[in-house]
């Protein structure tokens, strides 16, 4: 059945194509950042580090925001970053690290974050962070990321080194081939 509504959305879908097309295939931005690390828990080895002197180091970094109640970015960001572990199998753990921050840490337990990572088929080098309200605040502040709900958080998926002033920055839902792209960008500038 032909309906006005429709039609009209069938139109914005179809005018909108092109630039979405466009927008996947593009370079990540890349912006300054104010680094401050941070106390963190690793859910799944319960241990207890600075994320960027004692994991990040000297790795290039996937870094996201996520927390387990939610129920549209961070699915689909973590559905898209499992997909891209394949592609960087070769360097995950060794010279790539993924960091998933919840942005929830009162109500992501370690428990939840492990059932989380386990969802989403989390491997090697992929790990799942909580730190305390105030420090992850100030960390998302350093990415431009803080929002004053959580649920309004911005999709975002950081890549960087610990050491550079600026990281790639990807907005939305890239494709895996892109952040893995993007990542090798970073491991070739060494």
């Amino acid at each position: 059945m032909f309906t006005r509504r429709g039609a009209l959305s069938g139109a914005l879908a179809l005018s909108l194509a092109p630039h979405a097309a466009w927008a996947a295939n593009r370079a990540a931005a890349r912006f300054p950042v104010r680094l401050r690390d941070m106390m963190v828990m690793d859910a799944r080895s319960r241990a207890r580090l600075m994320l960027m002197r004692d994991l990040v180091r000297d790795r290039v970094a996937v870094v996201s925001f996520m927390f387990t109640g939610c129920s549209t970015v961070c699915p689909i960001q973590a559905a898209l970053l499992s997909g891209t572990q394949p592609l960087l199998a070769g360097d995950m753990g060794q010279s790539v690290v993924f960091a998933s921050v919840s942005i929830s840490p009162l109500s992501d337990t370690p428990e939840a974050l492990v059932q989380f990572a386990n969802t989403h088929r989390a491997g090697a080098g992929w790990h799942f962070l909580r730190g305390g309200i105030a420090e992850t605040q100030r960390f998302q502040e350093g990415f431009d990321s803080l929002a004053p709900r959580i649920e309004d958080h911005p999709p975002v998926i950081a890549i960087g080194r610990a050491n550079a002033d600026s990281w790639s920055r990807l907005y939305g839902s890239p494709r895996p081939a892109s952040i893995a792209a993007e990542v090798r960008n970073w491991l070739r500038q060494g």
